[in-house]
């Protein structure tokens, strides 16, 4: 699953941390150093599969287990980003079809 951020959240990256700014709701939120890495890499166009896959790599999570764990965090985050209206969906792709059966 492709996501973005909202073009409206204003963050800025320090170093192991992320601050952003919703104008939605007035909220300022720090980020610590893991969920901040997953932001950068959503940030960067990452896909949330290949998200899971760079981290559990990253920290050497060779068993099955912890690599379970790292999707389940990660899908987590995401969904609660999204729920905060901090991450846009990504645009559809050209015919997408609105009612066109």
């Amino acid at each position: 699953m492709t996501v973005g951020i909202n073009p409206e959240i204003v963050w800025v990256d320090n170093e192991d941390e992320v601050r952003l700014y919703n104008p939605d709701d007035g909220e300022f939120q720090t980020f610590n150093a893991s969920a901040a890495l997953i932001w950068r890499r959503l940030a960067a166009g990452s896909d949330v599969e290949t998200v899971i896959r760079e981290l559990a790599d990253e920290f050497g999570s060779d068993d099955e287990r912890e690599r379970d764990v790292i999707g389940r965090d990660v899908r987590e985050f995401v969904a609660l980003l999204q729920a905060r209206n901090l991450l846009g969906t990504p645009e559809p792709a050209p015919g997408g079809g609105d009612g066109d059966r």
